[in-house]
């Protein structure tokens, strides 16, 4: 357990005495309020806050950020108030005690929403001081530390959120040593078996690969002695989570896996950098492609460092960094390492601008949809980047297989909107063009171009995204306005109304107020939304409801939305095409039909490929969808006495409904038996198929999936 003297000790090395007073004020004070208090570990709750104090004095954190440490979790769970914190430690770390408090304040059902609120304010509170984040981050590091004491759901909860957002942070950050911690730390609670392996080869490898490194230690220096380099030589492993994505990259398993450690060469300044270098490529050939210059190039967060991977004396591939001393320490602490800087020389000043890398995740506020956001958020935090230059030779830097229009959004929204094309290093391209490091681009644009539903396959930043799908829903207004007021028209004009008429259009009015509607305007595209039915109108306008005519308005096949969003819209009528089945998981478009709503297909459903591309419009499915939904599979298997009964059990199983099921000989032995049924989503239809495939007297499973899978009878049931 940690000593308060411990903390004490690692202050001494820079905080003033007056300021130490202070710590030790907060120290009593959030003993006091957290007396009594326990953690799930049983340990006194106070444990909890010095462990976070102890990251923040090892990062050498100003004052008021060390007592924010002691004092984070106050206001959320003790009796402490905002003016109490205010007159005994003052505005500041009230600020930023607050900021860190309404990361953990909301509670929303949904898991996923949580998170994505939660990461929501942590980054709006970074943009009044960027300490609030660094205390967060100690915060979450104990909380992992200690993540074994929890029930086993809140671990991997918790170990996924960290994984997912607070690691990627970290690494943008540049707080190395924490990101590989957390990294590691999660991987063992969601991975638990393939973090085993990893570290039984790791057991079992060490000390041949110790060996293997000291021998590799030994030539490198005598290389630098030979250019009379002065430099200090080191090396590590490489984490288990950063050996597991190898192993996946690479389809292999962990003793397969030879490039388990990293050597760095620390040299006294930039010059001595570039030359070790040189003598490093002298005696070895780097692997092409795999050199980057982050000294000419530093990455957003500041870091810069030579990297480089070399062809090694034993035929395996080296990984060697190459910084100098200044470089190294900020590599270790990243932002952090700014105070410590500024504290060797002015301990009371501090530096607390936003880095570049954070203030590009605020283009995902205007995101509403929690996923929406929660998903750009990741992209812009774990993602590599490309740097391009504008013609004016002004550096970007976006996020790497970014577009011509990721560029161009970057740019300016306007000059987004209206990219017709570009000149890449003097060169026309298109607009799907993968963006290089080095390339200066020259946006090509026209008065009348517009953003289509095709832009959204070629972008990957949040702000393109964000822009794009706005500028779709707004053509999908004006769209659905066009073709809800011609086919109301022409409906109308069946039984003599003619909307183009003083009277009539006073009646349409009327009867839009009535339906809470703005004006006919809005009530055109209620319509064709299949929000208004045709029978309301003709009532209104006192036709006999009797007149054989009104048998002539088709049935209205719609439903109501219950999970679906249509061009950023939750509330439109939808209904699922039959032919190609869409569920929960699989990627989706909507079709505007007239007086029937939507109709929902799967992207690659053959009867999108025929239809007037102007009515198609971007569709997705909310988190909030829970209706089970019909798919059909096509199972192959021996002709046996109870097949039937076994498939069936087993589907029913998952809790599953058959809705029809048909046996089709294919030859004396064997058949095709096809089945529909309603499942949750991908990932329950998948449980179903995987055990259907564990049958002894099944072939095999396929599901059917029309354009694809084309060759059964549609009508066959």
């Amino acid at each position: 357990m940690i000593r308060f003297d411990d903390i004490i000790e690692k202050l001494d090395s820079y905080l003033a005495k007056e300021d130490m007073e202070e710590v030790k004020k907060a120290y009593a004070y959030s003993a006091k309020v957290h007396a009594g208090q326990k953690r799930y570990s049983g340990e006194p709750y106070m444990v909890h806050p010095m462990e976070v104090t102890s990251v923040l004095a090892d990062i050498k954190l100003d004052k008021e950020s060390i007592i924010t440490g002691l004092l984070h979790d106050t206001l959320e769970d003790t009796l402490a108030t905002e003016d109490d914190i205010n007159e005994m430690f003052g505005k500041e770390v009230l600020t930023l005690v607050e900021g860190v408090t309404k990361i953990g304040q909301i509670q929303i059902s949904s898991s996923f929403k949580r998170q994505a609120e939660n990461f929501r304010k942590l980054i709006l509170a970074t943009g009044k001081d960027i300490r609030v984040i660094i205390v967060k981050l100690a915060d979450r590091l104990h909380n992992v530390r200690t993540i074994s004491f929890l029930p086993k759901n809140k671990q991997e909860s918790l170990a996924k959120e960290t994984l997912d957002l607070y690691a990627p942070l970290a690494d943008r950050l540049g707080i190395y040593w924490m990101r590989i911690e957390l990294e590691d730390r999660c991987f063992k609670v969601l991975k638990p078996d393939e973090y085993e392996e990893i570290s039984k080869t790791f057991v079992d490898k060490k000390e041949e690969w110790e060996k293997y490194s000291l021998e590799i230690e030994s030539l490198i220096f005598e290389q630098l002695k030979k250019f009379n380099i002065k430099a200090e030589i080191q090396n590590r492993f490489k984490n288990f989570y950063g050996i597991y994505k190898k192993m996946i990259s690479r389809d292999i398993d962990s003793n397969s896996v030879r490039d388990v450690k990293a050597f760095r060469i620390i040299t006294e300044d930039i010059a001595a950098c570039y030359a070790a270098l040189g003598s490093v490529h002298s005696v070895w050939k780097p692997v092409p492609g795999r050199f980057k210059d982050y000294i000419a190039l530093p990455k957003s967060n500041g870091y810069k460092s030579l990297h480089t991977i070399v062809i090694g004396p034993f035929g395996d591939q080296v990984e060697v960094q190459i910084r100098t001393k200044k470089m190294h320490e900020f590599a270790e602490y990243g932002v952090a390492a700014h105070w410590k800087y500024k504290l060797d020389k002015l301990p009371r000043e501090r530096i607390i601008d936003l880095p570049d890398s954070v203030k590009k995740i605020f283009d995902a506020q205007t995101l509403n949809d929690p996923k929406e956001f929660i998903d750009a958020v990741k992209d812009e935090l774990t993602t590599n980047f490309v740097y391009v230059f504008t013609p004016n030779g002004d550096l970007k830097e976006l996020p790497i297989d970014s577009s011509i229009i990721d560029f161009a959004y970057s740019i300016h929204s306007d000059l987004g909107d209206q990219c017709s094309s570009a000149r890449v290093n003097s060169k026309i391209v298109p607009l799907n063009y993968k963006l290089k490091s080095g390339d200066t681009i020259e946006i090509i644009t026209k008065k009348d171009r517009k953003p289509n539903r095709d832009w959204l396959k070629h972008v990957i930043t949040s702000k393109a995204k964000t822009k794009i799908r706005n500028s779709i829903k707004n053509d999908l207004s004006v769209e659905s306005l066009k073709l809800g007021k011609e086919i109301l028209e022409k409906k109308l004009t069946k039984y003599g109304i003619d909307i183009n008429t003083k009277d009539a259009t006073a009646k349409l009015n009327a009867f839009a107020q009535k339906k809470s509607l703005k004006n006919l305007d809005d009530l055109f595209v209620a319509y064709s939304f299949s929000k208004i039915n045709l029978l309301e109108i003709l009532n209104y306008f006192d036709l006999n409801p009797a007149n054989k005519k009104l048998k002539e308005i088709p049935s209205n096949s719609t439903s109501l939305n219950d999970g679906i969003i249509v061009g950023g819209n939750d509330n439109i009528m939808v209904r699922f095409c039959k032919s190609c089945s869409p569920i929960y998981g699989d990627e989706i478009i909507g079709y505007i039909t007239i007086g029937r709503g939507i109709s929902i297909h799967r992207i690659s459903c053959k009867q999108i490929l025929e239809v007037d591309t102007s009515r198609l419009v971007d569709a997705k499915w909310n988190e909030s969808f829970q209706s089970k939904t019909s798919t059909r599979l096509k199972v192959t298997c021996f002709d046996k006495p109870g097949i039937l009964s076994e498939i069936s059990n087993t589907i029913a199983k998952h809790d599953s409904n058959i809705i029809k099921i048909n046996a089709k000989p294919i030859s004396l032995t064997k058949s095709s038996i096809y089945i529909e049924m309603l499942v949750k989503d991908t990932n329950h239809l998948s449980e179903i198929i995987d055990d259907l495939n564990l049958l002894p007297d099944i072939n095999n499973v396929d599901r059917l999936l029309y354009g694809k899978h084309n060759q059964y009878n549609l009508n066959l049931y």
